[in-house]
């Protein structure tokens, strides 16, 4: 090391070119991304992991090149500045050409070792080290733990989780469990970061981030985290724990709204009523509003209630497709008739609800498609989002193509940013299938019922004209200037 015994690290959310068409969203996405708006997700778990650094008297710092807007000579100069010992590069599949370059020229600007981190690299570990020989490491799934032996100088062999060289030979250890007891993770290093780089116009501002539970209970093919990063069993953290750091966030940042964003908060009913019952009882309500994702799954009319009481103002939950036949094929588990009782409920209890919608699958038809419009109109949400298929390495749904051939881009990784379709559905082509997304967010948003909702609302408040009128500019730069 260079220092004495203080190790020196750096986590690295790396440059994304995405050659003028617009913002690359890496980190903390579970759909790494290129989109026309700037608009960032906090990188929280980067965030948790220079924290778990943090706490080993490691001294660590976390570079956003993305949020701050840095050219790779730019990164590579701060990096080298910082001379450190070690450095964890974060990676995704429409990324990983671009980040390997980055890592390389890292390496040889300094004598740090480099590690990758991401969903990508845990899949392609072995791949990745025997193809790039300069690289030191990569650490699979949940990484927190990994790193901080890593930086502590444990020998490699006893790290799960860890892709490493011997000599000239790659090993790999065994894979580590997830954490299973959260409330043991520090809070995250926010200190790290400007907060203001991630606020959104969707939010009351100042916001923040935070993730009661890690890992989903659902088998969905398509889904990259489950499959390859946290895990299919949710685990949670404790109430009294997740009410500790908001109520550390007020007092820090002076934060006004909570963006809950694991997986499925509300889908336990006993624990979100454990969250929000201990909310209420410190009255963060009356401080904080706060959102976040639900599940089709479970519409009670009591859980929402009392999540509207604690503070809640919007849900997300995914749909992803009003044709039967495709809920089946992606293993998608809910009911279409719940999901109508989900809206109502939530709505009745004065919470927005944001439903997530998917197109492009394997097998759709332009009729499936036609249904998932129909759907999104009669369940009438606040908010839609509509994105392409993307079968991500690790996932079923990527293996499945494989091995059945409707890849269109098998190992063409850049294709993989959500920018254009990934898959042979059989029965529509690429142009149609471009025009039918773009119909589909302006069927649903320039409905006149949408609109004079949308305007009464704006005038309802300035933090909500703020909101209205960013979110209409941004779908207005994003779908009318066609």
């Amino acid at each position: 090391m260079s220092r004495g015994t203080k190790a020196r690290a750096l986590i690295i959310n790396p440059v994304w070119d995405t050659g003028g068409n617009g913002t690359g969203c890496r980190s903390n996405t579970r759909w790494p991304h290129i989109r026309k708006d700037k608009y960032l997700l906090f990188p929280i778990y980067l965030a948790y992991a220079a924290a778990v650094l943090e706490r080993e008297g490691v001294k660590v710092t976390v570079i956003d090149a993305v949020a701050e807007e840095m050219g790779l000579s730019q990164l590579v100069e701060r990096v080298k500045s910082e001379e450190p010992d070690y450095c964890f590069v974060e990676s995704s599949t429409p990324t990983i050409d671009q980040d390997l370059a980055s890592a390389r020229m890292i390496k040889e600007a300094t004598n740090g070792k480099v590690f990758l981190i991401g969903a990508h690299p845990t899949v392609f570990h072995k791949e990745l080290m025997g193809a790039n020989p300069w690289l030191d490491g990569v650490v699979r799934g949940e990484f927190e733990l990994a790193m901080k032996e890593i930086a502590c100088g444990l020998g490699y062999p006893l790290i799960q989780g860890l892709t490493y060289r011997e000599g000239t030979e790659v090993k790999a250890n065994p894979d580590r469990s997830p954490v299973e007891n959260l409330d043991e993770l520090p809070f995250p290093a926010w200190h790290q970061f400007d907060l203001k780089k991630y606020e959104s116009h969707l939010y009351v501002t100042p916001s923040a981030m935070v993730i009661p539970t890690r890992g989903c209970p659902f088998q969905c093919t398509y889904c990259l985290w489950p499959q390859v990063l946290y895990g299919h069993r949710q685990r949670r953290r404790t109430a009294n724990n997740v009410c500790d750091e908001i109520e550390m966030l007020i007092g820090l940042y002076g934060v006004r709204h909570i963006r809950f964003d694991d997986d499925t908060f509300a889908l336990n009913k006993q624990y979100v009523i454990e969250c929000c019952e201990e909310m209420i009882r410190r009255g963060l309500h009356e401080k904080v509003t706060w959102n976040c994702f639900g599940h089709i799954t479970q519409p009670d009319p009591e859980m929402y209630e009392l999540m509207a009481r604690a503070g809640c103002t919007k849900i997300a939950v995914g749909v992803e497709s009003g044709s039967e036949k495709i809920l089946r094929h992606i293993s998608k588990q809910i009911d279409l008739d719940k999901a109508q009782q989900v809206v109502r409920n939530c709505r009745k209890a004065g919470i927005e609800i944001y439903c997530d919608f998917m197109i492009g699958f394997p097998y759709e038809t332009e009729q499936d498609i036609r249904r998932s419009m129909e759907l999104a109109i009669e369940l009438d949400p606040d908010y839609i989002q509509v994105s392409y298929a993307v079968p991500y390495p690790g996932t079923k749904m990527h293996k499945e193509g494989v091995e059945k051939g409707f890849l269109k881009y098998p190992a063409d990784w850049e294709k993989y940013s959500s920018c254009e379709t990934m898959i042979d559905t059989g029965s529509i082509n690429a142009q149609r299938l471009e025009e039918m997304y773009v119909e589909f967010w302006r069927k649903f948003y320039l409905r006149p019922s949408f609109i004079i909702r949308n305007a009464k609302k704006a005038l309802s408040s300035a933090d909500n004209m703020r909101k209205v009128s960013r979110g209409a500019l941004s779908f207005f730069n994003r779908f009318m200037r066609q």
